[in-house]
């Protein structure tokens, strides 16, 4: 079960480099690199979370970016001794005629794999839903972003009885998937 659940955070992994390559090679074809076609970003909240994370966003048009997100979290944190890993994948449409900047929605998912000090196994969770949100420009290369995500929410669960046997179950809601508050440096 360990294995599968690794051979499914590597896949996944996989897969999101290859769009997102394939989102940013029609920029090296036509040669339109210019100053703000990437940038990188971190949520705030997460780190609130004790849950490292970075992002990094490629445009792929005018009004589109792409981007890609991970998230690794320490076992011991505050969080119910929770140690969470994972990748999230997003495509953002912006409404102004430059990426990074004000009002963009789009849809995003994600696969993650956490465990609880207690427990034998890892977890799965998997989210897949839209997000908006908007990005204030601070300077020629610095933004802050508020985003909130909602949509479908699967995950499964282990625990442990008083006579130390593991029961397993599955859920599926619709929830909050995303929340962020993200500072960002464009290049």
């Amino acid at each position: 079960m360990i294995t599968i659940i690794k051979t499914s955070l590597a896949s996944f992994a996989s897969v999101a480099l290859a769009v997102v390559c394939l989102a940013f090679q029609p920029l090296l074809d036509d040669n339109r690199l210019s100053a703000q076609t990437v940038a990188v970003r971190t949520n705030a909240l997460l780190w609130g979370a004790e849950a490292a994370n970075v992002s990094v966003d490629l445009t792929v048009s005018e009004h589109s970016t792409v981007g890609i997100t991970g998230v690794y979290s320490v076992l011991d944190s505050w969080i119910r001794d929770t140690n969470l890993k994972g990748w999230q994948i997003e495509y953002r449409y912006w409404f102004s005629h430059q990426p990074f900047h004000r009002l963009f929605v789009g849809p995003i998912a994600g696969i993650f794999h956490y465990s609880v000090k207690d427990d034998q196994d890892t977890q799965t969770c998997v989210p897949a839903g839209i997000n908006v949100g908007y990005a204030w420009t601070l300077s020629t290369h610095w933004n802050v972003e508020a985003c909130y995500g909602v949509g479908y929410l699967y995950y499964n669960r282990a625990s442990r009885d008083a006579f130390d046997v593991i029961s397993k179950s599955n859920h599926h809601k619709f929830t909050t998937i995303n929340l962020g508050l993200n500072l960002s440096y464009v290049f």
